[in-house]
């Protein structure tokens, strides 16, 4: 089955990577599972297998780049999903990102290619975040919750965040941004970059748009956001943002 699937879909595979992939795909599904069901099995494993297995080893050499971009993805599905904006002042975006990702590396090994992993993880990290806001919010009204935080050092809130001076330094540093990826990753890479940090595009749909694999997606994003970080006049508009 796995054989025809590669044939239908005109993978360009060797027999050793089609024993690979059909090996693979035996692990995850149960012998009387459907033809259907093999055929999206087939599917999902060779279009994330690479990144699901740079997250799982941390012997991949883009194990590290392949998470740092995953703390972006969690950034944007808590916005896609609503759960960036809480009416609590000692929840940080960054923190629900964080336990966002120890939820998704507690899970990976469940991970059975059932679906497409971005589908999979959108479910684990909105899940995971939701019970943690459930959780606070519960130990807030018994009491526990710990209110030691030092209230100056959380984020405050811009109360004027659409002035139309800020909106046109916004697009300055958008243009500014966009100018320097291109000088040094290419236009294509500065592209991909602006359609995940600007329009909100996951990996996945930018890999649809640009015909590039989703992992190579994730690492174009990952490289951008390391220029980013290392440059110093840029660092207080990185600081400002998800990038």
């Amino acid at each position: 089955m796995v054989r025809r699937v590669v044939v239908a879909e005109q993978w360009l595979l060797t027999e050793a990577e089609q024993l690979a992939l059909a090996q693979r795909v035996a692990i995850c599904v149960s012998p009387d599972c459907s033809d259907e069901d093999v055929r999206s099995v087939a599917w999902n494993v060779y279009c994330d297998a690479p990144l699901v297995d740079a997250l799982r080893s941390r012997d991949a050499t883009d194990h590290e780049a392949e998470w740092l971009a995953w703390f972006g993805q969690a950034r944007a599905i808590l916005h896609h999903t609503g759960l960036d904006w809480v009416s609590d002042d000692a929840v940080d975006l960054d923190d629900l990102a964080q336990v966002a990702l120890v939820e998704l590396l507690r899970s990976l090994p469940s991970f059975r290619f059932a679906s497409r992993f971005s589908t999979w993880a959108y479910q684990v990290i909105s899940n995971a975040v939701n019970r943690h806001l459930r959780d606070l919010h519960a130990r807030k009204r018994s009491g526990t919750f710990d209110r030691t935080v030092d209230w100056m050092t959380l984020p405050v809130e811009d109360p004027d965040p659409d002035t139309p001076e800020k909106m046109a330094l916004g697009r300055m540093l958008d243009r500014l941004v966009e100018t320097e990826l291109i000088r040094t990753m290419g236009e294509r890479n500065a592209r991909i970059f602006h359609l995940w940090a600007c329009d909100d595009l996951s990996a996945e749909m930018i890999g649809h748009r640009v015909h590039l694999s989703t992992a190579r997606i994730h690492a174009i994003i990952a490289e951008a956001r390391a220029y980013l970080r290392a440059r110093p006049d840029l660092r207080h508009w990185h600081d400002g943002g998800i990038y």
